[in-house]
């Protein structure tokens, strides 16, 4: 008898693979279980994807490329593209994409189905960091993304302009937009002697650094972390750390402090000519 990996599958297609015969008996040993009509789960499925096939669609859209490895914005929602009954007689909430949808082929999207349908629940700031993610690990080439959105409102083709596969997390490339949509130049990545690679860097002296995951790598992080901070204000530069938290929650107040930094000159002078000439002993006031 065939063994059958758990997954959610078409119960036609699981027919066709290991036989009519062994989908019943998978069913009748309560091993497999019906979700809808035309699919069924077998063993210990993703519970995501039956909860979206038992919807009336599949995993799709921010839901399918996390799934998948992608870094995206933070979202407690079930992204699911519904087939067409589903659509039209439950209120979903279903998603869309640009162009026709597509018709029903698996549990889960691939990863360009679920970023067509992505773009269309994104606002700007998120379809660009996706798809820097997708860059970033190799998942897509920009050739592809650019293809895939040949026929997209203008407004979406125009952000492929600012897609970078250098950015190493979601928080880099929130920041690094936000700071471009303030007509701030910058550059990322940026090798400093003394100091070793930074996220990005504003004009000459300002840095600016960004955890990239929700925790921190631990005291031996945090340790080399305010190491290369000292070193970067001894060579002159001012640099800020901002926290995966800082970036992904507190947007307003964290941009505020880049900009305010900007705006007292930090980006053109050596954190030392900033600073105000510290008191010796038996000087007053």
């Amino acid at each position: 008898m065939e063994s059958v990996p758990s997954g959610v599958y078409p119960t036609k297609s699981l027919q066709d693979t290991v036989g009519v015969a062994t989908v019943a008996r998978l069913i009748r040993e309560q091993k497999a279980t019906r979700i809808r009509r035309g699919w069924i789960a077998v063993g210990n499925a993703p519970q995501d994807q039956v909860l979206a096939v038992r919807r009336g669609g599949v995993l799709s859209c921010m839901s399918a490329l996390k799934r998948q490895g992608v870094w995206v914005p933070e979202d407690i929602n079930l992204h699911v593209r519904g087939n067409q009954w589903a659509v039209r007689n439950r209120k979903g909430p279903f998603c869309r994409r640009f162009g026709r949808p597509e018709p029903e082929y698996g549990a889960m999207d691939d990863i360009p189905t679920a970023l067509t349908y992505a773009a269309r629940c994104l606002d700007a700031e998120g379809f660009v960091v996706v798809c820097d993610s997708l860059l970033h690990l190799k998942l897509m080439s920009f050739a592809e993304i650019e293809h895939l959105f040949g026929s997209a409102p203008d407004s979406l083709q125009r952000l492929l302009g600012r897609l970078d596969a250098r950015a190493e997390s979601g928080p880099e490339s929130m920041m690094r937009f936000r700071l471009q949509s303030k007509n701030v130049d910058l550059e990322i990545q940026v090798e400093i002697d003394g100091v070793g690679r930074v996220d990005m860097l504003i004009g000459q002296w300002l840095i600016i650094e960004i955890d990239g995951y929700e925790y921190h790598g631990g005291k031996p992080m945090f340790t080399k972390d305010r190491l290369r901070f000292a070193a970067a204000h001894n060579l002159g530069y001012t640099p800020l750390g901002f926290s995966y938290e800082q970036v992904v929650f507190d947007q307003a107040a964290t941009l505020d402090r880049i900009m305010t930094a900007i705006r007292n000159g930090a980006h053109r002078r050596p954190s030392q000519l900033a600073k105000p000439t510290p008191l010796r002993p038996g000087m007053g006031l």
